[in-house]
């Protein structure tokens, strides 16, 4: 037997997304508090990063600037 989704936020039990248009959450209510952590910050995704992954991503951001500036000179 499945066992039924429980709402992320109150933990009701939500409806199967065929009948429920905010699967995974139970209402709009616990759709919309989800949302309001994600902007407000409080759910985040952290990425540790050591001293040669940060080097390799300014690298990779620098390296896109001054493709984007030269694009820019071009017009």
């Amino acid at each position: 037997m499945i066992r039924p989704t429980t709402c992320p936020i109150c933990q009701h039990v939500a409806p199967q997304a065929s009948v429920n248009t905010y699967f995974p959450f139970c209402s709009e209510r616990c759709k919309l508090v989800d949302f309001s952590r994600w902007w407000d910050g409080k759910y985040q995704i952290v990425d540790h990063l050591d001293e040669d992954r940060l080097l390799e991503l300014q690298e990779r951001t620098d390296s896109n600037s001054q493709h984007d500036s030269g694009d820019a000179e071009e017009y």
